[in-house]
């Protein structure tokens, strides 16, 4: 049985008496085909010059008998020696599935991302209405090509690619697209727009990812500022500002455990008091604050290497067990007046904003640059790039090392200086084995 052929709507064999009295068909002649508008009409069918001329229908795998249209038939030749091919050697695609919206594929693939965190999922669906489905939503699927994505990452860029923002609730205003940081664009790209495509790739919805030889941005860091620094006297002046700033010991103490320790400020609102180890000046963490799908705050377990013991400051620790003594151990350590965790979001506007101009410190550092305070400190008291990955939660030590490398010190001469001298010995004892 055929996997593929061709048939002509428009034309048909003609039944035709013989001198006998029994029937025959004939076909038209080459010359009449070629002359098709004045083909005679016993060799017409009812569809004559209606739509296209050219069928080609096709097997699947399965059984099921499919077809598809062509107004050429070299066009329905391709397409059939393709098909056959692919056929053969199992690559087969259904040639309709190809012709899906990418925004129906791209609500496909979301909705079976069912272990990842919910704050994964809303950044997934952020970036999908934002920029990707403004750009992509109506396209088929397989027609998307490689130059196409390329002119998309210009745009994106430059600030110019289609993009849908929501009105901000508060200020009515309009938000306006700007151009676009290598890492974020990786991530829009190659993650959320690329995750829509693999997903497609592996339910053979398309035959190639127009996505896989795109070239994105590097990200070439800051050239003119270094990793973010205070001194220690500059992170105790910013600790007696939100003290004076609040007249709440909580905050004094969450920002000096921010800059001395390092913790991610979820990870460090999430703590409660049982979770301290004040013998050994450590704190346990294994959760961390997140949001839900509609960006409802919830606690949630940080990932598996993110589970670690957060060194302390004596002098911390403390001020933390002062801050927390006749509590119940189920408590969070940083609470609100009302007894409530401390929010980041509001605590960055009530106590961090405010205090950087207070004090005339930091004054363009996020709260998230106190992690790098907190490693730089640490590095220069003697860290190790094992207890810096620890106390920082990196998945392995070359995340660190990509980070804080240039801080350890430079051994190359004393190194160089160690040869040498290893060098000498080697040679001295040698002649005086040969006297």
């Amino acid at each position: 049985m055929a996997r593929a052929w061709i048939t002509d709507r428009w034309v048909k064999d003609a039944t035709v008496p013989l001198p006998d009295g029994t029937t025959t068909k004939i076909s038209p002649t080459s010359a009449q085909l070629r002359a098709i508008k004045t083909l005679p009409d016993h060799f017409r069918t009812a569809k004559f010059g209606k739509g296209s001329r050219w069928t080609a229908g096709w097997y699947e795998p399965d059984g099921t008998q499919r077809q598809r249209l062509f107004a050429r038939r070299s066009d329905a030749e391709a397409f059939t020696a393709s098909l056959e091919d692919d056929i053969r050697s199992d690559r087969y695609i259904d040639p309709t599935a190809r012709e899906q919206t990418f925004t129906g594929i791209a609500e496909a693939w979301l909705a079976s991302k069912n272990r990842i965190k919910d704050s994964t999922w809303r950044r997934y669906r952020r970036e999908l209405d934002n920029y990707v489905l403004p750009k992509w939503g109506t396209v088929a699927v397989g027609s998307i090509t490689r130059p196409q994505v390329d002119a998309w990452v210009q745009q994106l860029r430059t600030g110019t690619a289609p993009h849908h923002f929501d009105q901000h609730e508060r200020t009515k205003t309009p938000r306006q697209p700007v151009n676009m940081a290598p890492a974020y664009l990786q991530h829009v790209v190659r993650i959320t727009f690329g995750g829509a495509l693999r997903y497609a790739l592996t339910e053979r919805i398309i035959g190639r990812n127009p996505l896989e030889l795109v070239e994105l941005p590097r990200d070439e860091g800051d050239l003119e500022h270094d990793l973010p620094q205070l001194s220690y006297p500059d992170i105790e002046t910013l600790a007696e500002a939100a003290l004076e700033r609040t007249s709440r010991p909580t905050d004094h103490a969450l920002l000096r455990l921010l800059a001395y320790s390092g913790p991610r400020i979820g990870e460090a609102t999430a703590l409660k008091i049982r979770d301290l180890d004040t013998t050994n000046n450590r704190a346990r963490i294994h959760r961390t604050w997140t949001v839900d799908r509609e960006g409802h705050r919830k606690l949630g377990p940080v990932k598996t290497w993110e589970k670690r013991w957060l060194p302390i400051l004596p002098s911390l620790m403390t001020d933390l067990v002062a801050l927390t003594t006749g509590r119940d151990p189920d408590d969070f350590i940083f609470t609100t007046v009302r007894g409530a965790a401390v929010d980041s979001t509001n605590w960055y506007n009530r106590v961090w904003r405010t205090i950087r101009v207070d004090a005339g410190l930091a004054t363009s550092m996020s709260v998230h640059d106190l992690r790098h305070v907190a490693a730089t400190n640490a590095i220069a008291a003697g860290a190790d790039v094992k207890l810096v990955q620890q106390m920082l939660g990196h998945k392995d030590a070359t995340e660190t090392l990509n980070t804080y490398a240039h801080l350890w010190p430079d051994r190359v001469a004393e190194v160089i200086a160690a040869v040498e001298q290893r060098r000498a010995d080697a040679l001295a004892a040698a002649q005086t084995l040969a006297a």
